[in-house]
């Protein structure tokens, strides 16, 4: 078999009626050398005979138990033989364009970048992903660089519309495998790449992301799992150059900020204290919006019964 340039890894798990879509998107690209590896996360439903049925020798099926995301990618990565790897998600799609339109950016050796992201459309409505400044170009993170930027950054990134040289996702560790991690394992990574890697961002949609049937586009229970890098930053922070990490402090206060917030909303405030305190205080200046999140935080055991009955009062106003 030729030796593919690009690796293109799908984790998956009780996506039946999906997979068929994600495979034949990445079938019907206009740059051809590739291999799939779909990595079944100990499915109980049909999509791995599904992936048999191709019956395509650049087609690679890995079955293992449900371990999480995170270690179904990380196989993948560890088999990969391309020089890039990219990673779809089985209920996503790609244009036909998306491999040649990352790749030209990638083998550009006046631009030097090790990662490239595309746009993308929010499906059913095909709304274009869009951010608050308008991305497009090489970005290389320095000391000096604007927050927004970074945020913006972190924002447009999405793992089923980003390539990455091979050895550099290798390097940096790939995604965060640990208990089975559904939130957050992937920009585990990305922050990584953002704070050490020069990045291409491509704005043009090539891609198609499919929230209605993903399990972890709707709402939860309670409040969503905080991620990986906020229960446990010592691994972001070994991995970024002295001269960045306040920078990334902010990157992370400015999380916290938000996580804190949702902690409260559930009526958890001594979590959202918790994590304002690792990491907000003691920042100057102090973030922007801390002392709002700190009264909510006092407030938190009230707010779960004022979103009910605001919720209440929204569905009879309908």
């Amino acid at each position: 078999m030729e030796i593919p340039t690009v690796s293109v890894i799908i984790p998956l798990y009780n996506k039946e009626n999906y997979i068929e879509r994600a495979i034949q998107s990445v079938l019907a690209q206009t740059y051809q050398i590739f291999e799939i590896i779909v990595v079944d996360d100990g499915s109980a439903d049909g999509g791995p005979e599904r992936v048999r049925n191709f019956n395509d020798p650049r087609i690679i099926l890995i079955r293992q138990k449900n371990a999480g995301p995170g270690v179904a990618r990380n196989v993948g990565l560890d088999k990969a033989r391309g020089r890039y790897v990219a990673f779809l998600d089985a209920d996503d799609e790609w244009m036909p364009t998306f491999l040649e339109a990352g790749l030209s950016l990638l083998e550009d050796d006046t631009a030097r970048v090790t990662v490239v992201s595309t746009g993308y459309f929010h499906c059913p409505a095909m709304k274009r992903h869009t951010v608050s400044e308008e991305l497009g170009g090489v970005y290389e993170v320095n000391a000096e660089t604007d927050i927004r930027l970074i945020r913006n950054l972190i924002t447009f990134i999405h793992t089923c519309f980003t390539i990455i040289r091979t050895d550099v996702a290798r390097k940096w560790g790939g995604f965060f495998d640990g208990h089975k991690c559904l939130r957050g394992e992937d920009t585990h990574l990305f922050l990584k790449l953002i704070f050490n890697e020069r990045v291409g961002i491509i704005p043009e949609p090539h891609g198609k992301y499919h929230h209605e049937a993903s399990g972890l586009y709707h709402n939860w229970d309670g409040p969503p799992p905080i991620a990986p890098f906020m229960e446990d930053p010592s691994e972001i922070f070994a991995s970024c150059p002295p001269e960045k990490q306040r920078l990334l402090q902010q990157v992370l206060a400015i999380r916290a900020l938000s996580n804190a917030t949702t902690l409260a909303m559930w009526g958890q405030g001594e979590k959202a204290r918790e994590l304002l305190k690792r990491f907000c205080y003691g920042l100057n200046p102090a973030p922007r919006g801390l002392r709002k999140v700190q009264l909510l935080a006092m407030l938190a055991p009230t707010l779960p019964t004022v979103r009910s009955l605001w919720r209440y009062i929204k569905s009879m106003a309908k």
